[in-house]
């Protein structure tokens, strides 16, 4: 167009309007039938998953079966999720002391599964306003959050049942377990549970829940990729969101 507006040469015009010549003929190839399935999928998990990023979405999709087969490299993916204008914007990180922390040379380290079991409760409302609690187990060698319970409030022989059906369900005992100084882990029914079991109980600091750091950080991953987009009206619901985040 400025050419033949102006009359100017095409390397006057691509240089005034910070051209490559060699865009006016190349052409951008076609994109193939997989790759607009591949498009369409992944702007399908964006709107489910809104704080989800690329990687997890290629992590989601490696786990159905028509793209086990298919070329699924990190490049790729994180290029339509680019194009496509999904990439979320970077929660900003807050500066971090340099060296051990508090307690860290002591800090018992997961060697194999079921070494080391996490517990932390969180809690949220519902839509009128009831209180509802989440309760966390996890194991710290897998990452693998073993169950996620939601209830109206717990008490030590709920956090037992708990421990006792994840038994039940590995068929595997936890040789520690750790959690903070909150009056249900502390009671003598789970102080006794844990010496029937073998269990030796790992309790952090008071204050400082960086010593739990597994299962504070899935906390905080829960809330942001689960809770934060949802609202709660029922029990049957808090449930549903569970058992869906942990099947994910």
């Amino acid at each position: 167009m400025a050419q033949e507006k102006f009359g100017a040469s095409e390397r006057f015009a691509c240089t005034v309007l910070g051209q490559n010549r060699s865009a006016l003929r190349k052409t951008k190839p076609g994109s193939s039938a997989e790759e607009h399935q591949l498009c369409a999928d992944l702007r399908s998990i964006a709107s489910k998953y809104p704080a989800w990023g690329w990687l997890k979405a290629r992590w989601h999709l490696l786990g159905q079966s028509r793209w086990q087969d298919m070329t699924l490299n990190r490049k790729r993916v994180r290029r339509l999720w680019r194009d496509e204008g999904m990439t979320c914007k970077p929660k900003r990180r807050k500066k971090r002391r340099t060296g051990p922390g508090a307690g860290e040379e002591k800090r018992l380290s997961a060697l194999y599964g079921m070494h080391v079991l996490s517990f932390d409760f969180q809690s949220d409302v519902t839509s009128c306003g009831r209180h509802v609690r989440f309760f966390f187990r996890l194991d710290e060698y897998t990452r693998k959050a073993l169950a996620i319970v939601p209830r109206r409030s717990f008490a030590t022989p709920d956090v037992v049942a708990v421990l006792e059906g994840i038994i039940a369900e590995t068929g595997i005992e936890p040789a520690n377990v750790r959690c903070d100084n909150g009056p249900e882990f502390t009671a003598e029914a789970l102080i006794s549970w844990c010496a029937t079991t073998g269990a030796k109980t790992a309790f952090i600091d008071p204050g400082s829940p960086w010593q739990n750091a597994f299962i504070e950080s899935f906390n905080a991953q829960f809330r942001r990729e689960q809770l934060a987009g949802e609202i709660i009206d029922t029990m049957a619901d808090a449930k549903y969101l569970a058992e869906e985040y942990r099947s994910i």
